[in-house]
């Protein structure tokens, strides 16, 4: 990779200077109890038994042929996202686990993520997951209002969320982040300042923001072509995002990237890897993988996938070979999302070429200068998707 900044961070109680380049992994479990109102993800609703052992052993077939091609990879964290990965039993997570420390070295450090959605936290599970080496939960829980959580479509509700989050500190596990989503159907700033502050009551570790996103196929997306889909203006929109910014850092939270806010030393490192433009190799239905200067997707939905690990095809349906430049360009992108920022002088290649653009972003105040870094501002970090869509417009088209 282009270059690694040196990262501190207390993970686990202990103290660990990343000089290094880590690496992640990604595992893509596509179960579901059923499809949320605005889901557009890769997932398989309500699958038998037979589906499930199908995609554990696709998952093993593909492990095969990672190992194959790239070596006995060395992995610094592992992240199993979906889909919901809490679905899987005991047994199908230490399978997978096994198999995964089969085919690759996985630091004895490493931070291991499992993606949970509330309610799913019964037989002791929690404690099954953490004795399998599990250390951190993603929690799903998008709201605090159980109307909202119905709209969504979810099957959970907020005593759900209270309760997992108890069986999951019970079985040992402290670093819980929080995901909500703004931006929902009839959904207020003071709604979502609510759900915020029950985040920090709950003493999350990470709170992670999500605008609600409306894709064609879903029961929002037909919602919205009827046009009985109420969503927040982006005054009432910008004010939610300006209220998470102001009461989690009055909180002692870390504005580390634009959309996630930390206790000091619990950022999400797995994240990092993908925000410092560092290899991360994707396994399962839809998911992609970043290695050796190669961006690639083996299969872009569930029934293919399996069809092509069932059959040995291995030839990947994207593959795009990044450039020196293109790097470059990503990890400028990239690392724009942390607070942080970056240093210009790491950008050799393209700076010069981006010098005008970014002057005219300082001088509208989107981006700033502090310490020889370049970062957003917090207006910058509200409009960050037009602020990057700028920078990676061609000259010719500016």
């Amino acid at each position: 990779m282009l270059y690694v900044r040196p990262y501190k961070l207390l993970a686990l109680g202990k103290r660990i200077d990343y000089n290094a380049t880590m690496r992640g992994l990604y595992i893509h479990i596509p179960f579901c109890h059923g499809r949320c109102h605005y889901c557009n993800f890769i997932s398989i609703p309500d699958p038998d038994q037979a589906m499930r052992r199908r995609v554990l052993l696709a998952l093993n077939e593909e492990m095969n042929e990672a190992q194959r091609r790239h070596g006995r990879l060395k992995f610094d964290t592992v992240y199993f996202g979906g889909g919901t990965p809490s679905i899987l039993s005991f047994y199908e997570m230490k399978t997978l686990m096994n198999r995964i420390r089969d085919h690759f070295d996985i630091a004895s450090d490493a931070e291991i993520t499992c993606e949970w959605n509330p309610g799913d936290g019964d037989g002791g599970k929690p404690a099954l997951f953490q004795s399998l080496g599990v250390n951190r939960i993603s929690l799903g829980c998008q709201s605090f209002q159980d109307e909202l959580l119905e709209r969504l479509g979810r099957r959970h509700t907020v005593r759900d969320i209270v309760e997992t989050t108890a069986k999951i500190r019970k079985a040992g596990i402290t670093n819980i982040s929080f995901d909500l989503m703004l931006r929902l159907p009839d959904q207020t700033a003071e709604d979502f300042r609510n759900a915020v502050v029950r985040c920090i009551e709950l003493e999350a570790a990470q709170v992670s923001l999500y605008d609600l996103e409306v894709h064609g196929g879903t029961p929002f997306g037909q919602f919205q072509k009827e046009g009985k889909l109420d969503l927040p203006g982006e005054e009432e929109h910008a004010r939610m995002y300006e209220s998470a910014i102001e009461i989690l850092t009055s909180a002692g939270y870390e504005h580390y990237e634009i959309s996630n806010f930390s206790k000091p030393g619990l950022a999400s490192r797995h994240n990092l890897i993908y925000w410092h433009n560092q290899e991360y190799l994707g396994l399962g239905p839809g998911a992609f993988s970043y290695l050796e200067g190669a961006r690639y997707q083996f299969a872009s939905d569930a029934e293919r996938y399996l069809q092509k690990c069932e059959t040995q095809d291995w030839r990947n349906d994207v593959c795009d070979k990044l450039s020196g430049e293109e790097q470059e360009t990503e990890s400028l992108v990239t690392g724009l999302r942390l607070r942080e920022g970056v240093r210009p002088e790491h950008f050799r290649r393209i700076f010069s070429i981006l010098k005008k653009k970014i002057e005219d972003l300082l001088r509208e105040k989107l981006l700033e200068e502090s310490r020889g870094r370049i970062r957003l501002t917090d207006r910058g970090r509200f409009l960050s998707e037009s602020v990057f869509e700028f920078l990676l417009q061609k000259e010719e088209a500016v």
